[in-house]
């Protein structure tokens, strides 16, 4: 009867080891709050202090950086209507760009947060496959503007409607330009007319939305069309690395941001 305690002793001990490093070891960064927009122009996005779960760095936490998606989508359409962050709003995207309505119901299911059942561990790659790629910033690093430093505060991101002026990046005082992406998967593309978020002949020219040129521009019809309009679509989410002798990236729940219209290049 002795033997068989100690035999369940060592065993509930054994069981309790293993479920406590189990869920010691169990990686996850919250998500990021949904953005708020007012005026269609901007949109204001508050960023998960060191508080929340995951957001410490290593070794008590795992945040590392925030990261933004984002796909340029060209249309017949000037429209200036906000597109809801929460729900699908087929009326409204398939106004714009068919290609907009399918990806936003495509990336829906990683944004819902009333959802239990996100798999956060290939989200680089399910954005990447329908051509979102990583915004950058003109003479700035933005993983390191969007680094550790940047927790718990506002990010803004803000669009002139004036011609020949990009969209903003506004982190506290510092203030950075949009810049396109340069490179993806297995991609070394060269934007064309540049790489400002500008609406322009160049970026809506049906021969330039290709993977060395512009694989990041939805076309709006597969003619030209002598005038288009030109919208980009962005996604936020947060970027970890765990402490394993081995340490894997992690990712928080993705947040939509917003769509937001491009200023024209020039009159």
């Amino acid at each position: 009867m002795k033997k068989n305690r100690v035999v369940l002793l060592v065993s509930f001990f054994s069981l309790f080891c293993l479920l406590s490093c189990g869920l010691e070891d169990f990686p996850y960064i919250d998500y990021i709050d949904n953005s708020n927009i007012t005026d269609n122009i901007r949109a204001t996005v508050k960023l998960p202090s060191s508080s929340r779960p995951g957001y410490d760095i290593p070794p008590k936490g795992y945040f590392t950086h925030f990261m933004i998606f984002y796909r340029i989508y060209t249309s017949l359409s000037g429209i200036e209507a906000q597109i809801a962050s929460t729900t699908t709003n087929d009326i409204l995207e398939s106004a714009i760009n068919t290609t907009l309505n399918s990806d936003f119901k495509a990336l829906y299911s990683l944004t819902d947060k009333t959802s239990s059942d996100v798999s956060t561990s290939n989200i680089e790659n399910t954005f990447y496959r329908r051509n979102y790629f990583l915004l950058t910033l003109e003479g700035a690093n933005i993983n390191k503007v969007l680094n550790e430093d940047s927790r718990g505060k506002t990010l803004e991101i803000r669009f002139d409607r004036r011609n020949g002026f990009p969209p903003k990046l506004i982190l506290g005082t510092d203030e950075y330009t949009l810049q396109r992406a340069t490179e993806g998967p297995g991609l070394n593309f060269h934007p064309k007319p540049d790489r400002r978020f500008l609406n322009d002949p160049d970026l809506y020219n049906t021969a330039h939305i290709n993977p060395q040129t512009n694989p990041d521009v939805a076309a709006y019809a597969a003619a030209n069309a002598p005038i288009c309009f030109s919208y980009v679509s962005m996604y936020i989410a947060a970027v970890g690395k765990t402490s394993d002798s081995l340490p894997r990236t992690i990712y928080s729940q993705p947040t939509f941001i917003g769509v937001f219209r491009l200023a024209e290049s020039s009159n």
